[in-house]
């Protein structure tokens, strides 16, 4: 059993698993805040036990993890995986209940910091904490039709939390900046950040495979992982003599769906899609090295400003998004990769360009986003006006 300080300069809450990477942008986020916030700045993550902890891991019990020489404090209250949305009761709901019940083992901070809205609102129950507040998806991107949260059957009441999480938080960091403009009329101290990528994981020297396509991401209704499939099926009836092959890395509810639109196809166009299931993050940087292009197919509306993205142009791949995806706009026709419409016809065309184009001037297009730099700026609100 470790024994933690009896103070930190920030508590940070989520569903996260120190031991064990999960899908999506937050859990990269908060690893990367780990490893790159000020050497001086003291962080316990209070998260979940997904089932692959050390073997004396307990509930409740404080364990340390080593960034970059740096001892990060972390304490499981609830056994969840927030890989597997397979869920009847919300994954921050459980995480809440075991911040209650632990509550008394927390250690005593400036600062709380949040990811999410309704853990937030717990956060600011914790009234001699102040608030940090980050949002990492679009204006209602909880709440689309496309959405997998279960915050979609409540808008109205996740805007109007919202609305009362940022107004009274002391630090608000948005990533998307269009949104950024809307919440800066609720707190003037709220700001916009891009995300990173981070030069400890990204390799940008692979030997690539000609005519590789990577996918990444949840499997999940708002990453529309289907539509990459009717891409393959495209490239192979419109360039036949192609050897076009398609590398999805993710897991998620919709992995046996495709499996199954997988199983349907010709054994020609089968043996060209391989389904990774949920990896390691540095398999997916590995990957990354090793293909061509980067595809990205997500529902406009949901994402705030795609890590995966980034990490796919700094490790040197040219990428077609689909419109709404690029909520940076960080991909330039013609010069870093091509935003198409949804149609599968369309995408392969633009495909078929995009493996023209330059490594290097995709990697150049990010290379101010490398995650120092940003989390210097995200860990130090004094610098913001």
């Amino acid at each position: 059993m470790s024994t933690i300080p009896s103070s930190v300069d920030r508590l940070i809450i989520h569903q996260i698993d120190l031991a064990r990477p999960s899908p999506g942008g937050i859990d990269t986020c908060l690893r990367g805040l780990a490893r790159y916030c000020p050497a001086d700045m003291s962080l316990a993550f209070v998260g979940v036990d997904t089932g692959e902890g050390p073997a004396t891991r307990r509930l409740g019990v404080w364990e340390t993890f080593s960034y970059e020489g740096r001892v990060v404090w972390f304490l499981p209250v609830a056994k969840i995986d927030p890989g597997d949305q397979r869920r009847w009761i919300p994954h921050s709901l459980k995480l809440a209940a075991g911040v209650a019940r632990y509550v008394r083992r927390l250690p005593s901070s400036p600062m709380v910091q949040a990811h999410r809205m309704d853990l937030a609102l717990l956060a600011l129950m914790a009234r001699r904490r102040r608030l940090v507040y980050m949002i990492h998806t679009q204006q209602g991107g909880l709440t689309g039709k496309t959405s997998d949260s279960f915050w979609r059957f409540a808008k109205r009441l996740h805007e109007n939390l919202e609305k009362v999480v940022v107004k009274r938080a002391e630090d608000v960091l948005i990533f998307n900046e269009e949104y950024s403009s809307t919440v800066r009329e609720w707190n003037r101290a709220a700001r916009f950040s891009p995300t990173w990528w981070d030069p400890a994981l990204i390799d940008a020297d692979g030997n690539r495979e000609d005519e590789s396509i990577c996918w990444v991401g949840r499997l999940e209704t708002p990453k529309d992982p289907a539509l990459a499939l009717a891409v393959v099926q495209e490239l192979h009836e419109q360039y036949p003599t192609g050897n076009w092959s398609l590398k999805m890395l993710g897991s998620g509810t919709l992995f046996d769906v495709l499996k199954s639109k997988l199983a349907e196809l010709p054994d020609d166009i089968r043996s060209r899609i391989h389904l990774f299931g949920r990896v390691e993050p540095a398999q997916v940087a590995h990957t990354m090295s090793r293909c061509q292009v980067f595809l990205m197919t997500s529902h406009p509306g949901y994402e705030g400003y795609p890590r995966v993205l980034v990490e796919a142009l700094a490790s040197g791949l040219p990428a077609v998004v689909t419109e709404g995806s690029d909520t940076g706009r960080i991909v330039k026709n013609g010069v870093n990769g091509f935003v198409t419409n949804r149609n599968p016809a369309t995408i392969a065309a633009a495909l078929v360009k995009a493996v023209h184009l330059a490594p290097t001037d995709a990697r150049r297009t990010v290379e101010h986003l490398a995650a120092p730099a940003v989390v210097r700026n995200v860990m130090a609100p004094e610098v913001v006006g």
